[in-house]
């Protein structure tokens, strides 16, 4: 009877554990770098588990991480070849479902973007197809880097126009910094 219960014990222990090490690969396999990238975030900060990981393009080729750390706060971390770029906590910044809410209802920032893009009309995302926040790194060129947040929100979807597109949000406050619509020849 005893060694029933052991070799039941030992089946289900290499099986819970094959099964967190499928869920890894199958994860980060789909990401090239991403396990260096998820060690690096987990090294070097706070990050106490990856629970989201996605690659990250918006002025980086690197990737995002989101998960606790080890009081249970979210954490975003960003990285690049192995190397934290950025660490934030995600309640300094806008949920993910406001975001997607103002990226529908979107306001061009007041005092953020170039004078001739406000007269430009926005395109509400009618269809969100992800929802991304992401650093604003001071030595990297992008259109949205005089955000004071230093973070934004990268939504990409279909506009309601028809087009898709990417649209930038200040992580703090949710008003456009940027929005790139990617039209496709008719």
């Amino acid at each position: 009877m005893k060694k029933t219960i052991w070799i039941s014990l030992f089946v289900l222990t290499v099986l819970i554990a094959g099964a967190v090490f499928a869920v890894r690969e199958v994860t980060f396999a789909q990401y090239e770098g991403a396990d260096a990238d998820a060690q690096a975030a987990l090294d070097n900060t706070v990050l106490n588990q990856v629970k989201e990981a996605s690659p990250y393009t918006g002025g980086i080729q690197g990737f995002f991480f989101a998960g606790p750390d080890k009081q249970g706060r979210q954490v975003y971390v960003w990285t690049a070849k192995g190397k934290v770029l950025s660490m934030t906590y995600a309640d300094q910044g806008l949920s993910k479902d406001k975001a997607i809410a103002a990226a529908q209802k979107p306001v061009w920032s007041k005092d953020l973007v170039r004078p001739e893009l406000k007269d430009q009309p926005l395109q509400p995302v009618a269809e969100v197809i992800h929802a991304t926040p992401g650093p604003v790194l001071p030595d990297l060129e992008t259109e949205y880097k005089t955000a004071p947040s230093k973070f934004v929100w990268e939504i990409y979807g279909k506009m309601a126009n028809g087009d898709t597109g990417y649209t930038y949000l200040d992580f703090k406050s949710g008003e456009v910094l940027w929005q790139a619509l990617l039209t496709e020849p008719k």
